[in-house]
This record gives structure tokens, C-alpha cells and sequence, in this order.
């Protein structure tokens, strides 16, 4: 029992202290999440929520505490690095390329490649393997200005499941969605759950954490 008590966290953020000119904005902060698990991370606006996840996916970096992940300890220099690492994350303001289609989108930086050129074909079937696991039906080929602020958001997701990302940080990603958005948004949090990833589910809504949170 000792043992796995040691490795039930996937995710420690351990005395996090973070400072801006004029503003403590963390203040000796822990955070411990589980795999397999959503973990709502809850307060007021202003409360540092954002910022410490911020913290986790290398936008800024806190100026105390330690970050341990899978039971070592990460310094996450930058967002490549989180993500590399197997943390993605999905902000409120999403920042998509909106003259690049779905699969720019997905994949940018890491284009599949055949020889010095990039493969589009290989590109565009990943694109619908990944888009098919999650039941989105969309062309691979849209560009992202055609689609809605909720498909934008869902592509986001696909963009992180496609890094196999352990943990997924999710902030107030219910802010523009419909009730049927919601649901599905919810599927998709339970499957990622159910194949071991963390999720971290910012948000004020009271009936959305109690439905969709574990810890």
C-alpha cells in the first residue's frame, strides 16, 4: 500500500509562488492531481487559477515551488516543452490560425513528412483517424475561419488527444458552448478520462463540477 500511496499522483504543483509587478498572484500554492481523473480547480476571478496553470504548461514560471510529474521532478521552460512532456492545454481565449485548414491546424510543427516535403496525404488520414475517434464530423481540409467557436474548441481538443497527453488543462471551456455542445464536450472529457489522462476543468459554473468532476 506504501508504495502506490507514493505513485497515486500523476501531477504534484508543490509550494507554487508566482509575483507581477505589484500583485502576489500565487502564494505557496499546491496542487495534487490524480490520473484518470477530472479535477475542477475552483475560485473567484482573480484567484490564480489561470496563472498556475500557466505555471504547469510553461507560459510562465513560477518564481517558488516544484512541479513533479509522474514522480519526477519537470522544469517546464516553455509550452513545446509541456507538451512534449504530455501536458496540453485548452485556453478560454482560443488563438487558432484561422486561414490554415483543420489539419494545419492539428498538426502544425510536427507535419507528417515524406522525404524534405510535407505528406498530406498521411497528414489529411491522421486528421480523420483522430477526428473519427472522437465522433467530430468535419473536412480535414476546412479552413478554421468556416467553422464555429465550438468546433474550434473541439479541434483543440483533437489537437491535444493528438499529442497523447496525459494531462489536459481545460479553462472555462464551456464558455461559448450550447447545452448539446456541453454533452458532448462532457463525452469527450469522460473517454480521455477513462483512458487514464488527467483532466484540470477550470470553471465558476456549480452544476458542470458537480456533474463532471471527480476530485
Amino acid at each position: 500500500m506504501a508504495v502506490q500511496e507514493q505513485t497515486q499522483y500523476m501531477l504534484e504543483m508543490v509550494g507554487i509562488s508566482k509575483e507581477f509587478p505589484g500583485v502576489k498572484a500565487l502564494d505557496d500554492v499546491t496542487l495534487r492531481v490524480k490520473p484518470g481523473t477530472v479535477h475542477a480547480l475552483m475560485g473567484e476571478n482573480g484567484a490564480g487559477k489561470s496563472t498556475l496553470m500557466k505555471c504547469l504548461f510553461g507560459i510562465y514560471h513560477q518564481d517558488n515551488g516544484d512541479v513533479i510529474f509522474n514522480g519526477e521532478k519537470a522544469d517546464i521552460k516553455d509550452s513545446k516543452t509541456a507538451l512534449d512532456m504530455g501536458i496540453a492545454m485548452i485556453h478560454q481565449e482560443l488563438h487558432p490560425i484561422p486561414y490554415r485548414n483543420v489539419m494545419d491546424n492539428i498538426w502544425l510543427g510536427r507535419y507528417p513528412t515524406k522525404g524534405a516535403i510535407i505528406d498530406e496525404q498521411k497528414m489529411f488520414e491522421q486528421t480523420q483517424a483522430l477526428l473519427d475517434d472522437i465522433e467530430i464530423t468535419v473536412n480535414p481540409r476546412e479552413l478554421i475561419k468556416n467553422l464555429s467557436i465550438s468546433m474550434v474548441q473541439t479541434i483543440e481538443i483533437a489537437k491535444a488527444i493528438s499529442y497523447n497527453a496525459k494531462i489536459i488543462i481545460m479553462d472555462e471551456p464551456t464558455s461559448s458552448l450550447t447545452e448539446n455542445e456541453v454533452e458532448h464536450l462532457f463525452k469527450l472529457i469522460r473517454r480521455m478520462r477513462d483512458r487514464g489522462a488527467a483532466i484540470i476543468y477550470i470553471s465558476h459554473k456549480m452544476e458542470e463540477i458537480l456533474e463532471i468532476s471527480d476530485e
